[in-house]
């Protein structure tokens, strides 16, 4: 009796453990929104405190930090004129003490290979001496939840890296054991995948080699296409085109051969419109509730119905377990498109993930 008890305990605490476990798995949610924080220093909108951000929002993305090879982490990788900026409101938004991701990376792909040059024959010596600019750097900023890792994609002129994905998860491995808490991610550009997919240049990262030691991964159709006169009015990343081979189609026919696994991966859809590459508009400019009280202005603006936005959130869950948003905060958080609620767009997409379908918002159709 005493052993059976004994055993009914133990079978009932793996029970118990289980839920957690899952919990744990689930990254960012179905529902991450990125969030920009300092709207009204930038554009002179109003600014969205982070409590303001929908609840549905499972978690916070931030865009997003860097490091260079002395290991110092910064936020801006071109200038370092808004660093400050940019990381007083990372500290603002984790003090909102929601699960809160935050991009990562070397500056270029060139960067990277230099960085992780022979990692997987040395030990991981460069793995190893990033993480202590790293650990300086979270510590000055706790509560971050997890790191999406960027910039992996080839350049124009990149040439070959043998050992790429053996050295890349080595590195993982080097943080992963520095950091257990912390969950790691990697992004990969959408438009990227087709060209690597349909006529590679050179070989390109092992997704099943790195995928054991990477706790999610997300597809950026942020910048699919340009905006031309054929997008207008299914935005940037169309489920089907005649006049682009960068389509949510194309890229579903690829992710199997890319190996990435299912119940790891996510889609970051840009929300707001896009406009010509060669128009002086800003990303002030390009916004649902500009679009909505100004239509005569917008008119050329490429953006998604409320109808296509269904669409990509039905994509998100057939192909992956979630997606990410572009910047909340320029989503209509006033409701100047008097739609049933305010965020529109980002409602919209997690009805099609939910298998709804959203409400008409007159102001949102475009004539």
């Amino acid at each position: 009796m005493y052993i059976y008890n004994s055993l009914l305990l133990i079978s009932n605490m793996l029970i118990l453990t289980v839920p957690t476990q899952l919990e744990a798995a689930e990254g960012p949610g179905v529902s991450a929104c990125t969030y920009l924080g300092y709207v009204y220093e930038d554009c002179g909108l109003p600014d969205v405190d982070v409590s303001c951000i929908p609840e549905a929002c499972t978690s916070i993305i931030y865009d997003g930090v860097f490091v260079d090879l002395n290991y110092h982490v910064f936020g801006d990788p071109y200038t370092r004129t808004n660093d400050k900026k940019i990381i007083d409101n990372l500290d603002k938004t984790l003090k909102a003490k929601r699960p809160t991701y935050v991009y990562y990376g070397h500056v270029t792909q060139s960067e990277w290979t230099q960085m992780l040059a022979c990692e997987a024959c040395n030990g991981g010596i460069n793995s190893l001496d990033e993480m202590k600019g790293l650990k300086a750097f979270l510590d000055e900023h706790p509560g971050i939840t997890g790191l999406i890792l960027t910039t992996f994609e080839n350049g124009k002129y990149a040439i070959e890296f043998p050992g790429y994905s053996e050295n890349l998860k080595k590195y993982l491995e080097v943080m992963k054991t520095s950091f257990p808490q912390l969950e790691i991610g990697i992004e990969v550009s959408g438009k990227f995948l087709v060209d690597q997919f349909t006529a590679p240049v050179i070989p390109w990262l092992d997704i099943k080699v790195i995928a054991p030691v990477t706790d999610f991964f997300v597809i950026s159709l942020m910048y699919l296409n340009d905006c031309t006169n054929d997008l207008i009015s299914t935005g940037i990343a169309p489920m089907t085109s005649k006049s682009t081979n960068y389509t949510l189609e194309k890229l579903k026919c690829i992710l199997p051969q890319a190996s990435f696994p299912k119940e790891k991966t996510y889609f970051r859809f840009r929300l707001n419109p896009m406009s010509d590459i060669n128009d002086s508009h800003t990303k002030c400019d390009l916004t649902i509730q500009e679009m909505c009280t100004n239509p005569s202005n917008t008119c050329l603006f490429c953006s998604d119905t409320l109808e296509s936005i269904n669409e990509k959130g039905t994509f998100a869950k057939d192909n992956g377990v979630g997606f990410f948003t572009s910047n909340i905060d320029l989503n209509d958080p006033t409701n100047l498109c008097k739609c049933e609620k305010p965020f529109a767009t980002f409602y919209a997409l997690l009805d099609g993930f939910n298998g709804i379908t959203s409400k008409p918002c007159n102001l949102f159709i475009r004539k």
